[in-house]
């Protein structure tokens, strides 16, 4: 029989004992900047801020994978998710594994 996940007593985000990081803050340089954290990513629903995913090198091809002003769930790799817009402070909390 498989090991049943067992979450109690977690705090809230940014505590020592959250499955949440603090809110992250990025400015966003246009066209895009890079997302550096690796794990899931909680994005929060910012106007004028979606996130992108580089699908090629040469040249430089992105994938809008949420649309701005678009809450939701995304996984990055410190390579290749990018906040993208004019302006504006994307946010978002990294989810983690806590032992």
């Amino acid at each position: 029989m498989p090991s049943q996940l067992i979450m109690e007593g977690a705090g809230v985000p940014g505590a020592a004992d959250s499955y949440y990081s603090e809110e992250k803050s990025l400015t966003v340089v246009s066209p895009r900047t890079l997302v550096p954290e690796v794990g899931f990513i909680m994005v929060v629903a910012v106007s004028g801020v979606s996130f992108q995913l580089m699908i090629d090198e040469s040249p430089a091809t992105f994938v809008t994978v949420l649309a701005a002003n678009t809450a939701g769930m995304v996984w990055s790799d410190g390579s290749n998710l990018y906040a993208a817009g004019a302006s504006g402070n994307a946010r978002y909390f990294v989810l983690a594994h806590k032992p």
